[in-house]
């Protein structure tokens, strides 16, 4: 059998082609250093020259002088520039490097007491033109004076010589790859074609594709592996085939619940999570919650969980946001009985929390409001039963008081059954009918003509020239107006005026009735329409409400398919804005 090791010597070849250019980099780099600390030590020296020959013998008067004779000595150090700088950085000497500036890190480093090194400072040379420099800077000091020496050497010839080592470089480096390039032909004519043949069918296999059988061409280790991926791909089919069923299966139903799904495993990693359990949970990625984590946002302690057993249930229901969430957590046992994960179930039981919390309030409100009249009912009752009856005065006075209590609580009952009949789907009373809008405000404004003009109060209508028709049922309409024009006489003072107007868009009539009242506070308002809520509730009973007409009136509008809000500002009165349907428009 031709071994595929056999073959793999010859490209060991290659490994010429890495060595070479390894070594041709290190080589690079050394060269460069040493490049670099060559032209270090002459700055170093003729710093060391400029200060020793020219700043310590001569006063600084005379060195603008002595540069011109000795700044070009020693030998050899000809392209190197000197200049001496304050202590700050000024240049004083040779005149021709006065009117440069050098604030490198090198000059920084002198001015703070070191010697200082740079390499890449950009800067122009004598002639103006713009270069790189290496430069060294190195305090000293005279008479108590402090200065610095500043030495700096173009970088070109550096660069020019580096340059022509880099393509000496590249030039071998180039050589060895063609040999190397060739040697891969040679190899690749007896390996390549098996191999990118099991590359096509790898990917071919990627996208679900495993029907397909490759032909074997050796019996080497290519040609075995060849057999061997055949064989494998046969087997993958099958079980993928399998698994993609069952999949799709508890994925189509895990998907479609409603009920959130959290899988765990036995480390308490998420393994799963369907698409109502992302929208039950306030957590934008559930992948970083551990089940520790979860357990505790959903209120069960995670300590119970060590003692699991398959019949443990945790449950408990929790307030997230806007949302009531039942949850359930339940082990995953393996085949020895062992935890090996857990199964949180979440179901949003919003509508059924709120729906007994409304049940338990208007029971409550109910209760409430029945007692009060039942309650003084009794006590006056009891009170003539006990001897008031002789006494011809305090009988009629308590009967009035008796039948005042027996007319609220037939108000009250009436307004519940109203209720009851606004809440059917289908109310037998809701027949509507074409109408104009303005004859309807009209009937109704002469009803409370007479409660108004007790209290000196004058209803003010604008109306309009032209009809405004829209399809309600008229005895449920004047049922909403008179309330709504009853509110504003009855808790509006004396003297006062109700203002009525009516204003239009493309498909609604908006209906605005306006008065100058004590007004509605902001914590108030948006509780107005609620069954039962009164903003003052002393005043209200007093003046015979029941805190349902609002809430008559908001089912009413919105069974004619319009609405109604409340704008108020306290102490300054109240306008309701009743929106309705312009004839053939939909809400």
């Amino acid at each position: 059998m031709n071994s595929i090791r056999i073959k793999m010597v010859s490209i060991c070849a290659a490994v010429i082609l890495i060595v070479m250019s390894v070594s041709g980099s290190f080589m690079l780099q050394h060269v460069r250093n040493t490049e670099i600390e060559n032209a270090r030590v002459q700055l170093m020296y003729r710093a060391r020259f400029v200060d020793e020959q020219i700043v310590q013998l001569f006063p600084p008067a005379q060195w603008m002088d002595e540069f011109e004779g000795r700044n070009r000595m020693p030998a050899g150090l000809n392209e190197i520039q000197a200049v001496v700088l304050s202590d700050t950085g000024i240049p004083i000497a040779p005149e021709e490097l006065r009117p440069f500036q050098f604030t490198d890190q090198a000059v920084i480093a002198a001015i703070a007491g070191e010697s200082g090194f740079t390499i890449g400072t950009r800067g122009p040379d004598l002639s103006g033109i713009e270069q790189e420099w290496m430069a060294y800077a190195m305090p000293v000091e005279r008479d108590g004076t402090r200065y610095i020496v500043y030495t700096r050497m173009s970088t070109r010839p550096m660069n020019d010589h580096l340059s022509g080592l880099t393509t000496a470089i590249i030039l071998m480096v180039l050589s060895a790859l063609g040999i190397t390039i060739l040697l891969w032909f040679i190899f690749a004519s007896t390996l390549s074609r098996p191999v990118l043949a099991l590359r096509r069918q790898a990917r071919e296999m990627a996208v679900g594709d495993f029907d397909k059988e490759m032909k074997v061409h050796s019996r080497d280790e290519i040609g075995q592996l060849t057999e061997t991926f055949n064989h494998m791909a046969k087997e993958l089919n099958a079980m993928v085939s399998n698994l993609a069923l069952e999949k799709n299966k508890h994925e189509t139903v895990l998907h479609n619940m409603t009920d959130g799904v959290l899988a765990y495993d036995a480390e308490g990693r998420i393994s799963h999570a369907n698409n109502a359990a992302q929208t039950l949970l306030p957590f934008q990625n559930l992948e970083k919650l551990s089940i520790t984590d979860m357990l505790s946002y959903l209120g069960f302690d995670p300590e119970e969980t060590k003692a699991f057993t398959s019949e443990n249930v945790m449950e408990a229901t929790i307030s997230a946001s806007d949302r009531y969430i039942f949850a359930s957590c339940t082990p995953n046992l393996n085949k020895q009985g062992e935890v090996d994960g857990f199964v949180i179930v979440l179901q949003d039981v919003t509508k059924l929390t709120r729906l007994d919390n409304m049940r338990r309030e208007f029971v409550a409100n109910v209760s409430h409001e029945l007692r009060t009249p039942l309650s003084s009912i009794c006590s006056y009752s009891e009170t003539l039963l006990n001897g008031a009856l002789d006494d011809k005065q305090t009988a009629e006075n308590f009967l009035r008081v008796i039948d005042s209590e027996a007319k609220r609580m037939s108000v009250l009952v009436t307004d519940l059954l109203e209720l009851s009949r606004l809440d059917d789907d289908n109310p037998t009373d809701m027949e509507k009918e074409a109408i104009d809008l303005i004859g309807l405000i009209k009937m109704a404004i002469k009803q409370v003509e007479v409660a108004a003009s007790e209290k000196n109060q004058k209803i003010l209508f604008d109306e309009p020239s032209a009809p405004s028709f829209v399809e309600v049922a008229p005895s449920r309409m004047n049922q909403v107006l008179v309330n709504i024009l009853s509110n504003s006489v009855k808790y509006s003072p004396q003297n006062t005026s109700v203002e009525v107007d009516i204003a239009e868009s493309n498909q609604h009539y908006y209906l605005k009735i306006k008065d100058y009242g004590m007004g509605i506070s902001n914590e108030d308002l948006p509780r107005i329409f609620e069954r039962f809520y009164r903003v003052d509730k002393a005043r209200s009973r007093a003046m015979g409400g029941t805190g349902l007409g609002l809430a008559i009136a908001k089912e009413i509008m919105e069974a004619h398919g319009g609405g109604i809000l409340a704008e108020s500002e306290p102490g300054k009165g109240t306008t309701m804005v009743l929106r309705f349907n312009k004839m053939g428009e939909e809400a």
